[in-house]
This record gives C-alpha cells, sequence and structure tokens, in this order.
C-alpha cells in the first residue's frame, strides 16, 4: 500500500498535529483548546451528511431490488454487508469516546448524558496523558483494536472493489490507511497508534475519533455508490424506444385465433446493429458464426430493412444472426429464426409510440379498420381517459393516474355502428428526469466550468416524448475539508452566493447540488437525486 499525493482531509490532520504540538509547547489556556470543539461539531455535520446520502443510496437500492432481484441481488447483498460492517466500526468508535471520558474523569464524568458523549462538557481538555494511557500499547490497548478494526473494514472494501478501480481502491488505501510512520534519521518507526492517539490533549483524541468515523462513513458512500453503478454497469445503452408487435402467424384462418406480442423495442440511435442473413452455427464456446454466403441488410433507426418478393404461396423461413457491440467493446452476437406464410392481405394493429399511455399528457395513437374509410371509425374510452379526433390521428389522455383503459373501436357499415374489437392499455406516470448542471449528472468538473454554470436543468433521458421539466428549487452544498456550506435558491439559477461559494472551494473537494425539485407538464412536482460534483 503506497502513498500518493495527500488529500485535502489528510493535510487538515496535519495541520492539526503541528496546531497540537505548538498548543503543548506554549501551554496555552484551556479555552483556547475550546476551539477544538468547533473542529468537531464540523466533523459531525459531515458525517450527518454523509450518513443521508448513504440512506438515500440504501433507499434506492431496496427499491430496484423490489423491481429486479435477480439483476439487483449480487449488489444489495454487498451493499448490504459494506452497511453492516460500517456501522459495527462506528459504534465502536463511538463506544470509545464513553470509555475514554469515563477513564479519564470517572464513572460520573458530566460529558457522558444519558449514555451519549457531549464534548462540550468535557472538563479535562488539555489532560496529555489519559489519551495515552487509555489507547496506548503499554495501556488498555484500545487504540490496537480501533487499528483492527479499521484494517479489517479497509481489507472488506478492497476485497469488494475491482482491481481495475485504481482510484477507488487508492482512497480507501490512503483514507483508512493505519500503516507506521516512519521516525526521523536513526529513530525507530512511529506506530499509527501513537501518532493518532498519543501525546496530545485529551480534547483531540475526542476529535480524532470523529475524523475516524467520518472517514468511515466516507469510503462507505463511495463503494456503496460504485456498488449501485455496477446494477447498470452491463446494460445496454439505448436512447430510444419503440413498440412492436410480432404476430405468431400472419396467416389466420376463419375461425382461428390471432396471437401477438407487443412490446417496446429499444436501440441505440448512434450505433447501428449488424444484421447478417443467412445459415449460423453455435460454436464450442457458446459464440456464433455464419456459414457460407451470407446478405446483410441495410439498417435504420435500429431496425433492419428485410424484402423479399413473394413468388408463391406456403411457408417461408429465413433467419441470421444480429451483431452489436457490447459495454465492454466486444462483438456480441444475438441468432434469430423466423417463419412466415405467404397468404392474402391481413391485419395488423398497433399503436404509433408505446403500449402504454402516460398520465397528464395527450398521446397519438392511430387507429385503422382494413376496408373502412376513416371517417367511418368511431373509437370511444368509456372510462379512465379522453380521446380526440387530431390532424394525424387520434390524441388519448388519461384522466386517472394508473390501472388500463380499453380503447374501443366501432365502425359505422351499411348504416350500422359494429363492434370492431377493443384494446387495452396500461396508464404510468412520466418518470422522474435527471438533474443536471453543464451536461453533467455527477463526476469530476472544473471549477471554472461549474462557477459560469447558469443552473441546474432537468432532462428526461431515453424518453419516448419530448417533456420539458421546470427546475423550482436546490440547494448548493460546498465542502472542502471538514467545512460544510449549504445555500438554497427558488427556481433553477444559481445564485450569487453559491457561485461564490464554487469559486472559494478548493480543488479536488465535494460540490453537492441536493433537495432539487422539478415540475413536470403534468404539474406535478418531483424530487430529484442528487448531483455530486468533484473540483478539479
Amino acid at each position: 500500500m503506497g502513498h500518493g499525493k495527500e488529500t485535502p482531509r489528510q493535510k487538515m490532520i496535519g495541520l492539526m498535529y503541528l496546531f497540537l504540538t505548538a498548543l503543548m509547547a506554549l501551554n496555552v489556556s484551556k479555552d483556547v483548546l475550546n476551539s477544538f470543539i468547533l473542529v468537531g461539531e464540523s466533523l459531525e455535520k459531515t458525517i450527518v451528511n454523509y450518513k443521508s446520502k448513504n440512506d438515500k443510496l440504501y433507499e434506492e437500492f431496496a427499491k430496484q431490488h423490489a423491481i429486479n432481484p435477480d439483476k439487483v441481488g449480487q449488489w444489495k447483498t454487498l451493499s448490504d454487508e459494506v452497511q453492516k460492517n460500517a456501522n459495527v466500526l462506528f459504534e465502536m468508535l463511538e463506544g470509545h469516546k464513553i470509555g475514554l471520558a469515563k477513564y479519564a474523569e470517572g464513572e460520573e464524568t458530566p460529558a457522558v448524558v444519558n449514555g451519549k458523549f457531549d464534548i462540550n462538557l468535557l472538563e479535562q481538555k488539555d489532560n496529555i496523558d489519559k489519551g495515552g494511557e487509555y489507547f496506548g500499547e503499554k495501556g488498555k490497548k484500545h487504540g490496537v483494536a480501533i487499528r483492527e478494526g479499521i484494517n479489517e473494514y479497509r481489507e472488506l472494501l478492497l476485497k469488494i472493489v475491482p482491481p481495475n478501480e485504481t482510484e477507488l481502491i487508492s482512497n480507501i488505501e490512503k483514507t483508512l490507511d493505519t500503516h507506521d510512520r516512519p521516525g526521523k534519521e536513526g529513530e525507530s518507526p512511529h506506530s499509527w497508534v501513537s501518532v493518532t492517539f498519543e501525546y496530545i490533549p485529551l480534547i483531540a483524541d475526542f476529535v480524532m475519533l470523529t475524523k475516524l468515523q467520518t472517514d468511515v462513513k466516507n469510503m462507505e458512500t463511495d463503494v456503496v455508490n460504485f456498488l449501485f453503478n455496477q446494477i447498470t454497469a452491463g446494460d445496454f445503452k439505448v436512447n430510444a424506444m419503440e413498440a412492436t408487435v410480432i404476430p405468431n402467424s400472419s396467416y389466420v384462418m376463419r375461425g382461428g385465433e390471432y396471437n401477438a406480442k407487443v412490446f417496446l423495442a429499444a436501440y441505440d440511435s448512434t450505433q447501428a446493429p449488424r444484421i447478417l442473413i443467412g445459415d449460423y452455427r453455435e460454436t464450442s464456446e457458446g459464440k456464433y458464426e455464419m456459414l457460407g454466403a451470407y446478405d446483410s441488410l441495410p439498417v435504420k433507426q435500429g431496425k433492419g430493412i428485410y424484402k423479399k418478393t413473394a413468388t408463391s404461396v406456403g411457408d417461408k423461413k429465413w433467419g441470421g444472426l444480429i451483431v452489436v457491440k457490447s459495454p465492454d467493446g466486444q462483438e456480441a452476437m444475438y441468432p434469430f429464426k423466423v417463419d412466415y406464410q405467404v397468404a392474402e392481405p391481413n391485419l395488423v394493429v398497433s399503436p404509433t409510440k408505446m403500449n402504454v399511455f402516460y398520465y397528464g399528457i395527450e398521446n397519438p395513437v392511430a387507429i385503422s379498420v382494413p376496408g373502412i374509410p376513416s371517417d367511418k371509425i368511431i373509437p370511444t374510452i368509456p372510462s379512465g381517459a379522453t380521446i380526440r379526433k387530431v390532424k394525424d390521428g387520434y390524441e388519448v389522455k388519461p384522466t386517472k393516474r394508473n390501472g388500463t383503459v380499453a380503447v374501443q373501436v366501432f365502425a359505422e357499415i351499411d348504416g350500422a355502428r359494429k363492434s370492431m374489437g377493443s384494446m387495452e392499455f396500461r396508464i404510468r406516470t412520466i418518470p422522474s428526469p435527471v438533474a443536471k448542471v453543464m451536461g453533467q449528472a455527477s463526476g469530476s468538473i472544473s471549477k471554472a466550468m461549474l462557477s459560469n454554470a447558469p443552473g441546474v436543468y432537468a432532462e428526461l433521458e431515453d424518453f419516448v416524448f419530448d417533456l420539458k421539466f421546470v427546475i423550482t428549487q436546490f440547494t448548493l452544498v460546498s465542502q472542502d475539508g471538514i467545512y460544510t456550506k449549504e445555500l438554497n435558491v427558488k427556481g433553477n439559477s444559481f445564485s450569487k452566493e453559491q457561485q461564490d461559494a464554487i469559486k472559494g472551494a478548493k480543488t479536488g473537494s465535494r460540490i453537492t447540488i441536493e433537495n432539487i425539485e422539478a415540475r413536470g407538464p403534468d404539474g406535478q412536482v418531483k424530487p430529484l437525486a442528487p448531483i455530486v460534483f468533484k473540483l478539479k
């Protein structure tokens, strides 16, 4: 485990040690030592922020697991293990605050109130012996137990994170480093326990315990966030969807039954697949390859265009392989075989957008009946939605948020109104958009770019309708080391105070935009996921 460039927090701790040494040399008053209370309280606020972020991550994990337990299960199991071990280590450190206070000031110490430690009530703030006696390797050795706990926690996280995640691994190793520190020339190394807890004022020991708790929660956030992102890491990225109807057979005899599969087909409009037509076989490695001569189809909007002149009636067969690039850059091949029958023209009906209607907006629908003029077609919806005629078809607007509605179609034939059947649609609410700044929803961003950004906007990603959401409020949280500043604003633009906070933040610090709310076209206000940036 190597030592790289120090983080702002590590630099802060180093400065604190120098400050502590100076205090002891000057034998300053207890009033000055009370300044450590401010450091401890700032760290406590940082812990609260981490806990809030972690709670949201675990809540979202539970939601995703309920939707798709097979896909999310392994990642949720690991996140639960991280949560359990982080809580155990965190509570152990909290317990040592109480233990140290009682050791230093007796069982009736005023610093322990109702089983909780209060740093403001500590009396022996300047005692430089009790911490060493309680934590030191020549004393009660509680520091050794803490070191072992941190080591176990660190090794657990390193076991979970794959080797190729070098940045996260480096952060874990540096943040949870418990190696002994080298001494001066001719001196033996200084143990981590001694450097951390011995020969410093008692109040600094409590601040160090809180700092370690902050590190535990910090790494819990980073690793659980990494695990949550793995849920979709292997997913193919798509940016367009289309309702698709695939009939079991396009030829139905009178009295028979017509069956079809109706689903949403998704594709990437920026990367067309290759569709190879001909014979293929499966290799011993479980992959596929074409055999002999084969053709390829032209592809438009993710769909191959297959044309074959029907010169005779009867059953026909064709097939091949669809080749796409997987997320890891390798080619993935998907085989298909299709049967069809050449016969007289028949009827196929499909929605123009999807097999669902979205609440609060107009959903376009095309309705036709072979052999019947459009002005003789009468669609109705008995309840749950309204339908009206427009230039290119019809528009359906649901009046309820969920459930289903049936579109019933009648036709005027020979002066009589006859039923042509009905089709059922599910009703869904508009999904939540993603909050972004300068096209980013998270990650690293330059301070100049962020400070000059006009504000926050909401983008509805990979949705079939082009809908607009308006940001109504958000909070900017500036965190530099142990200090946190929260700035609220109404609307979607950064205030001058927020821009100044960004400009004043140090490179490497985190900027969080949370409590984001956006109003959609249906008038509903939705809370959006927070944005976390690291300044570079």
